[in-house]
Order: structure tokens, then sequence, then C-alpha cells
């Protein structure tokens, strides 16, 4: 198992891509919460490492984070738990 941590470039937390397998087995995308109430995305490149070089550029897209915060930074979260996002002009 081969995990790589790669730190977003807007916002703060992390990405975490977990590759389990073997030949052209799937990789796994996690991530840390988006901080920010804008979405936001990376591109980041794969590449072999057996059996010549191979590379393949992904592009990781994260939805906006909920921009209603409690004042310890927490997301406000109503009793169904879905999020809220508010966008003024």
């Amino acid at each position: 198992m081969a995990t790589k941590t790669i730190a977003w470039n807007e916002g703060s937390g992390n990405i975490t891509v977990t590759y389990t397998g073997s030949g052209d087995g799937t990789i796994a995308v996690e991530s840390d919460e988006n901080n920010l109430d804008v979405s936001r995305s990376q591109q980041v490149t794969v590449e072999t490492t057996k059996g010549g070089t191979v590379s393949q550029s992904l592009t990781i897209t994260q939805a906006a984070g909920p921009n209603f915060r409690l004042s310890n930074g927490d997301a406000f979260a109503p009793a169904d738990y879905d999020y809220m996002n508010v966008q003024t002009n």
C-alpha cells in the first residue's frame, strides 16, 4: 500500500491519495474538510515507479465548505445536518 499526503494550495487541510492494488488498480482520494466558502480544485500527478515511467494528471475538486461558523470555528449544522451557504452580491 502506498499513501501520499498533499497539502491543499488553497485553504487548509490535506489531500490523501492511497493506492492498494497492483497494475491498473484503483486509487482512493480523500480530503480534509474544505474550510473555504468557495469550491477548490488542485491538479496532482500520479506516476509509475516500475516498468518504465508513465504519468497521469488528475484534478481533485472539492465543493465549498459551510460558511456558517460558530465562534469556535466549527461549522454550524442544522438539525437535519444539511449545510447552508449564503452568497451575497
